[in-house]
């Protein structure tokens, strides 16, 4: 124990680097630059806020079979908070196998897809589970539709025996999930329809009338099995597409096709809108104004943006992935979302899902780059991309929120999120965007046109102002956490080693290092609430005012899960996840100790964590490691 305690004051005396400062970054002579004053006052109560963004999809939900993909699932389940706590992974349904599909009995096979359900459930994430995808056909090759490589059942919708069929399968199949995971998990859970059916003849090439079919039986057999169970969609590619129209009048007014009488289920109104704040909210709204005007018996169903992506084409090169541009796109949008949308519609506000879990490099719609040995798809490095924290900051954004005066929500490049936590403390997030054009040029036009929008990004600064009133605070302790085009920031240590193509054990560490949210600062008795920020391109802010004494709040977290996977070399590398406690107050950081071969705990960790998880490679010629927590008040 008293080990434990010696390194926990360590931690706490080395473990922050003291600025002194809150004006950084020195300003670019040939800068275009803007001043902002913001004021908020915390005298008067807060309008309550709810984490509508934690979620993210990927494709196809098979990935979850791969080692690679379960690490990722390591890094969502380890934002703090819950602060992903759902994910919507496409295809699903192509990892059931089916015997005899045209059968009195069909015989369906789910293990493969429980297995990959598994990896998510145990992180303590779950699913948006669309129901889409066909099963797999085993034991005949004369009869089946050939879809994503392998001969499957795929019903004819527009056959009443066909969609009966279906039903049947859909119920067995919820029977399944529920006996295996328990009624009460999955009434945690969304159902939805398959993705974007007005999209590609990729996802559904049925037309209309087959879907609205499909649709009735899905969700029907959903509701057989238990009428708690929540059903939704239509996810729509196409803003007022015939198809968002056709299931919204089938939903309110239409006959439905299993029970016979009028309406279907609609528990959830799914849209995709990809566009910047501005626009993605334009288009929402007019998807909203459609709802309240034709169906207003539909209005008050919770309304999801579920693919809120600044641009389609997850594959496509983009040099503002990496960047801290797309960590300050998250914040602009639930900002933007705050103040032009729910506080001014009448709207029931469900999720804003961003579809940025995919496997893929630095400039691909992914919270981590990933390096992939060729001979061996087992080995690989992932290295968390500054979007990735993004998601992080945004955890610690619940509790009541409060509005800055001075900037505009009508304002697309400045963004100011406070609120007061439950636990008390007070935490404000800045977000800086510049606005450089169409996100999509550079897949349009090529690299050159890519580079000049990078120049033109960097060169925007802006000069804040911060001022906070009205805290009950008696002897508050600040922190100042940040991410930008340097610090917090893996993608820009990359380039600075020369963009290498391949990492080796110590450029990994120097990367994993490199790229956790920087704590720029740490005083305790503030006695003025007003700070100076310079921003030049984009970055994020974390300003946190806790309540001061907290230093004997120091915990050792228990350590949950280790999980073991291989580095890109072939060592072995372990992900180590820890338990949020819930008697420790306010935002903590972490340090992670290893014990090597019985050996006395060194600290391994080279930077503050923020997260609730850490990936370790172990040291050559080590058989054994052992690990224990540290955590103290940021």
């Amino acid at each position: 124990m008293s080990v434990c305690r010696n390194l926990l004051r360590r931690f706490v005396l080395g473990g922050f680097v003291l600025l002194g400062s809150l004006v950084f970054l020195l300003p670019n002579a040939f800068a275009e630059s803007e001043k902002i004053t913001v004021k908020v006052d915390f005298s008067s109560a807060g309008e309550e806020l709810e984490n509508y963004w934690r979620a993210s999809g990927f494709t196809p939900g098979l990935q979850l079979h791969r080692k690679d993909m379960q690490m990722t699932l390591d890094y969502l389940a380890a934002v703090p908070n819950e602060g992903i706590r759902y994910l919507r992974p496409h295809w699903l349904l192509n990892m059931v196998t089916v015997e005899d599909p045209w059968g009195e009995s069909p015989h369906y096979d789910f293990e493969r897809l429980y297995g990959a359900l598994d990896e998510m459930v145990e992180r303590g994430l779950k699913p948006v589970f669309e129901i889409m995808g066909f099963p797999r056909i085993v034991g005949d090759e004369e009869r089946g539709t050939r879809r994503q490589g392998a001969l499957r059942w795929v019903p004819d919708f527009e056959k009443e025996e066909d969609y009966r069929q279906w039903y049947e399968f859909v119920r067995q199949l919820v029977q399944g999930l529920e006996e295996r995971y328990g009624r009460e998990e999955l009434l945690t859970w969304y159902f939805e329809c398959t993705n974007e059916p007005d999209g590609s003849d990729h996802f559904w090439d049925q037309g209309i009338p087959a879907l609205l079919n499909y649709w009735d039986a899905t969700s029907e057999a959903i509701r057989s099995v238990h009428s708690g169970y929540v059903f939704g969609g239509p996810g729509n590619a196409h803003l007022l597409s015939e198809t968002y129209k056709a299931v919204l009048e089938h939903a309110a007014k239409g006959t439905n096709a299993i029970t016979g009488e009028q309406g279907s289920v609609l528990d959830f109104i799914s849209v995709h809108h990809k566009a910047l704040p501005r626009e993605m909210i334009r288009m929402e709204r007019q998807s909203l104004r459609y709802i309240q005007k034709n169906h207003p018996e539909l209005a008050e169903r919770p309304f999801w943006n579920n693919e809120a992506d600044p641009t389609w084409g997850w594959a496509d090169a983009m040099w503002w992935r990496p960047s801290a541009w797309y960590a300050a796109f998250l914040v602009r949008a639930v900002d933007a979302h705050n103040h032009l949308f729910i506080d001014r519609e009448t709207v029931n506000y469900g999720y804003l899902v961003n579809d940025h879990n995919f496997l893929g490099d630095w400039y691909q719609r992914t919270l981590l780059a990933r390096w992939q040995n060729a001979g061996d798809e087992e080995q690989f490095w992932l290295v968390p991309k500054p979007v990735y924290h993004g998601m992080t900051l945004l955890s610690f954004f619940e509790g009541e929120r409060f509005a800055g005066e001075g900037v505009s929500p009508e304002h697309d490049d400045v963004s100011v999120l406070a609120v007061k936590r439950p636990t008390g403390e007070i935490v404000v997030l800045v977000a800086h965007g510049p606005e450089f054009g169409d996100p999509r040029e550079q897949a349009r036009k090529g690299e050159e046109a890519g580079q000049k929008q990078r120049q033109r990004h960097d060169a925007v600064e802006v000069e804040l102002e911060i001022a906070l009133s009205g805290l009950a605070l008696g002897n508050p302790v600040f922190s100042h956490v940040r991410i930008d085009g340097e610090k917090g920031n893996a993608y820009t240590a990359w380039e600075d080693l020369g963009r290498p193509e391949t990492l080796d054990l110590a450029l990994y560490r120097e990367l994993l290092a490199k790229g956790e949210p920087v704590v720029l600062e740490r005083r305790q008795g503030v006695q003025e609430f007003h700070w100076n920020l310079e921003m030049s391109g984009s970055g994020l802010s974390m300003l946190v005012l806790s309540e001061g004494g907290g230093e004997e709040n120091r915990h050792a977290p228990v350590v949950k899960s280790v999980s073991p996977y291989q580095t890109y070399e072939g060592g072995r590398i372990d992900f180590i996840r820890w338990d949020q406690e819930e008697e420790a107050q306010g935002v903590q950081v972490f340090h992670v100790m290893a014990s090597h071969d019985g050996g006395p705990y060194e600290q391994v960790t080279e930077a503050p964590v923020l997260t609730l998880g850490y990936a370790y490679p172990w040291p050559e010629g080590v058989s054994e490691v052992r690990y224990r927590i540290v955590a103290a008040p940021l």
